[in-house]
């Protein structure tokens, strides 16, 4: 987003209450302490589920010796959870008194520029990829909007993100190497091991520690921004209009948050292939990352804030206009919005609707989110994803909309409550609409609920149970909705 300098003064209006009740009463302040580190296997990125972890293991940064020492300690009979980024939200990365492998050292980087096929370590981040490929030509295929995420974390959530017309992350992957249970290396493909490979990708470590990754990769690319406000009942026809045509690198909406125009407004942001030269600049000037930050953080604050937030996308557009280079644009870090206050969570949700409900699915949630006041909604983006073909526990049986919703609440039991009646109705509404839910966020699912969302759960277990007959792959992503499914 770019915001003029002169906006600096609305700084404190910004950070005031907004008093209708259902429209964002929570203040959310632009600025706190910051937080200290938080260590693998005591907390996630909701900073709301706490944990008494065992030992936290770090393997080598050597590729070989880090894939023996990670077989050695699955042989040793401990259980073992897997830890990335730690940007899941529901225990994914830890369970009580479990050992949890710090992926981070293994991050070793290779291409092979004649297949465009990039080798990653699991523990190599996004924005290392990123500056590894750019000095090759090469983009990333698909990944999520933020740098900051592992690649393994990413292949186990089975992420989709901005990229036009794809499926998610799973599509680009050609192959990996897996420990399993029984402390083998194995190579997994579409071809060979296939039912692993399929498990792995959207399997959240219950199957073993991912090492290395194949990914197809593609050139690095100019685009041209473009964008369109629209009333959100004509979203669909709109963006089909935007990006048909084979054109369009990246697209995605926004719907308003606002109280003027309260989920019935959307920017949709197609960014266009050009063949025009464009400098590289560094990602974000600190004074224009710190202007962006204060206009998003007081959006959440006031409903004077959320208004003025909203003016400013639809003036200015969040890429500014003008030109971008594919790898600028996936090169931003989610800390750079991030919440500082330690009293305050911010939550994610993701609802996954067949793209010609997405109306009927906001027009349940028009009546649903007022209700719940305590709630502030800070922001919705809306992606493509087309029909997942890879994945076993997969979220995108035909092409949907995903919509990702960010909540700020005060960071307590009571609060974590409401949220949790909160997404129940949402995701009933999902489902009612011919959707589903995204699995990484908050367990406020009812098991009910998980089993009408993925009814593939109760096979998944069993071929857990399959791969894995003594559980050495353990979270509480496991514990709380599948664990009782694999019972003999």
């Amino acid at each position: 987003m770019k915001v003029a300098p002169g906006f600096l003064f609305l700084a404190p209006i910004l950070a005031t209450g907004c008093g209708p009740a259902g429209m964002g009463s929570a203040i959310v302040r632009q600025s706190g302490p910051r937080l200290p580190e938080t260590k693998p296997g005591v907390n996630d990125a909701s900073r709301m589920t706490t944990n008494r972890p065992g030992p936290i293991f770090r393997p080598s940064g050597d590729q070989a010796t880090a894939t023996a020492e990670i077989s050695a300690l699955v042989r040793s009979g401990a259980k073992v959870s897997i830890s990335g980024a730690r940007h899941s939200m529901g225990g994914h990365t830890f369970s009580e008194g479990a050992t949890v492998i710090d992926m981070h050292t293994v991050d070793s980087l290779s291409l092979d520029e004649s297949r465009n096929i990039l080798t990653a370590g699991a523990g190599a981040e996004w924005h290392e990829i990123i500056a590894f490929l750019e000095k090759h030509g090469r983009s990333v295929s698909v990944m999520q909007s933020n740098n900051d995420f592992t690649v393994g974390g990413s292949i186990s959530v089975n992420c989709h993100g901005w990229q036009n017309d794809s499926q998610p992350i799973a599509s680009t992957v050609e192959s990996f190497t897996i420990i399993t249970a029984d402390g083998a290396v194995r190579r997994c493909s579409r071809r060979r091991n296939p039912e692993l490979f399929s498990l792995v990708l959207g399997g959240y470590g219950l199957f073993g520690v991912i090492t290395e990754v194949d990914l197809r990769v593609v050139p690095d690319a100019i685009y041209r921004a473009r964008a369109e406000i629209i009333p959100t009942r004509d979203y669909l026809t709109t963006y089909r209009k935007l990006t048909k045509g084979g054109n369009a690198g990246m697209a995605y909406g926004r719907i308003s948050p606002t109280p003027d125009h309260f989920l019935s407004e959307a920017i949709i942001t197609v960014l266009e292939h050009t063949d025009a030269s464009a400098p590289n600049p560094p990602l974000l000037p600190r004074t224009k990352a710190a202007l962006s930050r204060m206009v998003f953080r007081g959006g959440g604050g006031s409903c004077f804030g959320k208004n003025f937030r909203w003016a400013m996308e639809k003036r200015f557009g969040e890429t500014g206009g003008g030109l971008h280079r594919r790898n600028r644009i996936l090169d931003e870090p989610s800390r750079l919005y991030s919440n500082r206050d330690r009293s305050q969570a911010e939550i994610l949700h993701e609802y996954f609707v067949p793209v010609g409900n997405l109306e009927a699915f906001l027009t349940r949630a028009r009546k649903i989110l007022p209700e719940y006041p305590e709630m502030n909604l800070l922001n919705i983006t809306v992606r493509n994803v087309e029909r997942d073909e890879d994945s076993f526990l997969r979220y995108a049986g035909k092409e949907v909309f995903g919509l990702v919703m960010l909540f700020n609440h005060r960071r307590n039991a009571e609060a974590d409550t409401t949220m949790a009646a909160l997404t129940q109705e949402l995701i009933d509404a999902a489902l009612v609409c011919g959707g589903t839910y995204y699995l990484p966020y908050r367990p406020h699912a009812t098991p009910a609920q998980f089993l009408r969302s993925y009814p593939q759960a109760r096979r998944f277990a069993a071929l857990k149970r399959k791969y894995d007959p003594k559980q050495v792959f353990t979270n509480r992503f496991w514990e709380t909705y599948l664990a009782g499914l694999a019972s003999p």
